[in-house]
């Protein structure tokens, strides 16, 4: 048997939930657990500051052992960290070679906040996997270049969440920690900074969000 200890385990509160006192140990019980590492809420969709309070009062009562936020940039989130009694510990955002969103880590700086970065291969983007300088690294270490991508991501400093339902893919995702890109390469690959980004929000989604119940609320 895995002791709970042993397992980091993060889940997020969905926006329709944000005003629910409820939505904490609901999630809590669905999931089997008396506390979660990390709680997230969702989206800045709906009222997410009374969704943030929600989360604040579950890390003070011992059911989180940290606090995050999701997709948050600009005036969203400089309204949060200004309601936010605790700061929030970590940040997802879309984080890869293209996009590291230096601008909002170094605003954030001073909480220590870490960065979770989502869709770190580009979405599966070819073009970016098969950078020439992805492509040159991964023969030089005898690696993929995913698993360059990757390990670049753990140099950087980012908590890194590559999805794949994949037994093999999963085992190479891991399967990065038997090499160390230079400094020089870090450089090289910062190159690319600033290309591309794969996901825009915008309000109408957000707006969807707010009003869409899901199942497990029922």
């Amino acid at each position: 048997m895995v002791k709970r200890e042993d397992i980091f385990v993060s889940t997020k509160i969905w926006p329709t939930l944000y005003e629910n006192e409820t939505a904490v140990d609901m999630t809590l019980k669905r999931l089997g657990l008396c506390y979660v590492d990390l709680l997230f809420i969702h989206q800045p969709a709906g009222n997410f500051t009374a969704g943030y309070k929600l989360i604040e009062k579950a890390y003070r009562d011992g059911k989180t052992r940290s606090l995050g936020i999701s997709n948050m940039h600009d005036e969203k989130l400089e309204k949060l960290l200004a309601a936010a009694e605790i700061k929030p510990h970590v940040i997802q955002l879309e984080t890869h070679p293209y996009c590291t969103e230096q601008e909002i880590m170094g605003r954030l700086a001073e909480y220590g906040t870490k960065l979770m970065g989502w869709y770190p291969l580009g979405h599966g983007d070819s073009g970016l996997i098969k950078e020439e300088v992805f492509s040159r690294l991964a023969d030089k270490y005898h690696k993929s270049n995913a698993q360059i991508v990757l390990r670049w991501h753990t140099q950087m400093g980012f908590m890194t969440i590559p999805g794949s339902k994949n037994p093999d893919h999963i085992r190479d995702n891991i399967n990065i920690f038997d090499f160390t890109l230079t400094d020089e390469e870090m450089a090289e690959i910062a190159k690319l900074d600033g290309t591309k980004k794969y996901y825009t929000a915008d309000n109408a989604a957000e707006e969807k969000y707010a009003a869409m119940h899901l199942p497990f609320e029922a």
